[in-house]
């Protein structure tokens, strides 16, 4: 039992206190103790009380009877429809149901996952004219800028086998005029040798001559003939490097415009490449005819609800125009049957508020200045006048 009173015991405790606080709340209680009816302030004052609490009472029950109006009207407007003959009843329907699919074809639209933006289809809708050629136009300068690209690595390849073959060159010139320094002060060390031995010890060297020029020679001319050779290379590499860079240069001048071309597309498309253009394009395509099919439904929607307001207003409905948005509950029964509940649990509610405010704020305030009157005679005048005035603002009440 601790257990049950600790978790719903509390519970039901502060469900009373909340109830008995609501009905200490609508009690109106009226006293006179503290009031002194012979001072003019004072029963002025609490007459105005009185008559304000009518007054506020006044303007709450206009508009709740409004709103209770509105509501049993609404209420009659299901009997009426309920007593149709069937033949005027399937018309009703066919114009219910018509309206039906329309609205579940533009549910259907609106819910799509893959639907393009209204700024995305706007932009197409601008460009629509020139996205097909400028999709074309961008897959053409991007297989171009592939096609720049290998020709620049393949140039790149060649330059840079050019330089290395050069530099080869310029190795093998040096290293031949170094060998060629070096033949010439070996064949002068080997005739200084000769003479030395040819002098002191009186040999014939003749032979010793002989062969050193002749090796000399015979090297001075292979070193030559191929110093020759590479200078000759030398230049030819070199302009063959001149050209590459020349060639080169228009290729890279190729390469910049068709990538400023590129990047121009993709800026005025909102796009990185042609695959995400030619995508756009063709679900802008697709979006139209889905929007222009949906601008169909919404046409044959607005007809539908019009042809309905008509035929409900012709069987006299007094406010067809609630029922375009609840064409539902004339094809369904059952939600018809909740919203007749629906109305008269709002139309009990208002009944209540009514009888509130007429019987237990006005009536009571009205109770009160009677009473006052009755037992204050010699006021009796004055309070009438206020009345009255009050009476004048609101003759119903």
């Amino acid at each position: 039992m601790g257990l049950w009173n600790k978790f719903f015991g509390s519970n039901r405790d502060e469900e009373w206190e909340k109830q008995a606080e609501l009905e200490n709340w609508n009690d109106i209680v009226y006293t006179r103790k503290e009031v002194d009816m012979d001072d003019p302030v004072q029963r002025r004052e609490y007459i105005g009380s009185c008559l304000q609490q009518m007054e506020e009472a006044a303007r709450e029950l206009e508009s709740l009877e409004y709103e209770y109006n509105d509501v049993t009207s609404h209420l009659r407007d299901i009997e009426e429809i309920d007593a149709l003959p069937p033949e005027q009843r399937a018309e009703i329907n066919d114009c219910a149901q018509k309206i039906m699919d329309s609205l579940k074809q533009q549910d259907k639209f609106d819910r799509r996952k893959n639907r393009m933006t209204d700024d995305e289809f706007e932009h197409m809708e601008m460009l629509k004219e020139k996205a097909r050629d400028g999709a074309e136009k961008l897959l053409e300068a991007e297989s171009f800028q592939k096609k720049i690209r290998n020709d620049l690595k393949r140039l790149d390849g060649e330059h840079e086998a050019y330089l290395y073959r050069e530099e080869e060159i310029e190795n093998t010139i040096e290293t031949s005029k170094k060998l060629i320094s070096v033949i010439a002060v070996s064949l002068v060390a080997v005739i200084i040798f000769l003479l030395i031995l040819q002098a002191g010890f009186k040999l014939n060297v003749v032979y010793g001559y002989m062969i050193a020029i002749f090796l000399s020679a015979v090297s001075a001319a292979a070193l030559y003939m191929k110093y020759t050779g590479a200078i000759v290379e030398q230049k030819s590499v070199r302009k063959s490097i001149s050209r590459l860079i020349m060639l080169q240069n228009q290729v890279k001048i190729r390469y910049v415009n068709n990538t400023n071309l590129i990047d121009y597309l993709c800026l005025k498309y909102r796009v990185m490449n042609s695959g995400e253009l030619a995508d756009l394009y063709n679900r802008y395509i697709k979006e139209k005819k889905e929007r222009e099919k949906i601008e169909d439904a919404r046409r044959l929607l607005d007809s539908n609800q019009r042809d309905l307001v008509y035929m409900l207003r012709h069987y006299r409905v007094r406010d067809p125009e609630i029922w375009i948005h609840q064409p539902q509950a004339l094809l369904d029964h059952n939600e018809e049957v909740e919203i007749r509940h629906s109305l008269n649990v709002q139309r009990q509610s208002l009944r209540k508020r009514m009888e509130y405010n007429r019987d237990i704020v006005a009536g009571n305030a009205k109770s009160e200045v009677e009473d006052m009157a009755r037992q204050y005679p010699e006021y009796a005048q004055e309070i009438l006048d206020m009345v009255s005035r009050y009476e004048d603002k609101y003759p119903g009440v």
